[in-house]
């Protein structure tokens, strides 16, 4: 999270928030400061937050079939923590319940093997996605009849007041649109696949300079990743699961595969 008086700067992960951030930071005479890493605003202490509505509130979004694959293809460089959170035994031993586990980290750790077997990509989805998923974090947020993936559960987490509270209350794809319409905290998004066009217009809704901003904007993007196109990974019930899945990204920010 980036924070000073004027903006509020939440990050969704693998949706290009390090480069945003790095040239935030950037910026002369801006200010702020960072608090955490990819966390909610009821992650941080009110009197850190100040007074958010007076604050133009921002954050990311991609492809959900982009996403799957940059976050896999992340954590088969042994990195992330999503990667920490399934293949990490100190941290799956400490956990309170262990029959909140419904597969062992050697099974993850096999399906981070190599980012180049597409093979190991559809294994891994189908378990994230197809499971009962108790080992992922996040899906504790949500009613246990609900299908949801998990971009969209961290999507409403991030980017909704309370959802961490509220989020078991729903129980159906209705009642999620509904509960986003009335929560969204966002009053801006940049897309992955325009960054560099949303980024500037949200430089310049800022009223900096236009010097600075041709400065700063020439910043190479960081973690670039040399991978084949995230449509290769992909078979027909890997395409429909997400489909399925993340419907409520797909269908509100327009994605297609």
């Amino acid at each position: 999270m980036f924070i000073n008086e004027r903006l509020l700067y939440l990050e969704l992960h693998k949706t290009g928030c390090t480069h945003v951030l790095k040239t935030l930071q950037s910026i002369p005479d801006f200010g702020g400061r960072v608090i955490g890493k990819h966390n909610a605003i009821h992650d941080v202490p009110a009197e850190q937050l100040g007074n958010i509505q007076t604050k133009l509130k921002v954050g990311n979004i991609r492809n959900p079939w982009d996403w799957y694959v940059s976050l896999w293809a992340f954590g088969s460089l042994k990195k992330g923590g999503l990667y920490e959170q399934l293949t990490n035994k100190r941290l799956i031993n400490k956990l309170k319940n262990p029959k909140l586990l419904f597969r062992p980290s050697a099974q993850w750790i096999a399906v981070y093997e190599n980012a180049e077997k597409p093979e190991l990509f559809r294994r891994w989805l189908k378990m994230v996605l197809q499971t009962n998923r108790k080992d992922l974090h996040e899906f504790r947020l949500i009613h246990e009849n609900l299908e949801l993936g998990l971009l969209t559960t961290r999507y409403l987490r991030l980017y909704n007041d309370a959802f961490h509270q509220n989020g078991k209350l729903i129980n159906s794809y209705e009642g999620i649109v509904l509960y986003d319409k009335e929560h969204y905290l966002l009053d801006t998004i940049l897309y992955n696949e325009s960054l560099d066009h949303d980024l500037i217009q949200l430089l310049e809704k800022l009223n900096i300079d236009n010097h600075v901003i041709q400065e700063i904007t020439n910043v190479p993007k960081t973690n670039t990743s040399k991978r084949t196109a995230y449509k290769d990974y992909y078979d027909e019930e890997t395409i429909d699961l997400v489909s399925r899945m993340d419907k409520f990204i797909i269908e509100k920010h327009h994605y297609s595969f």
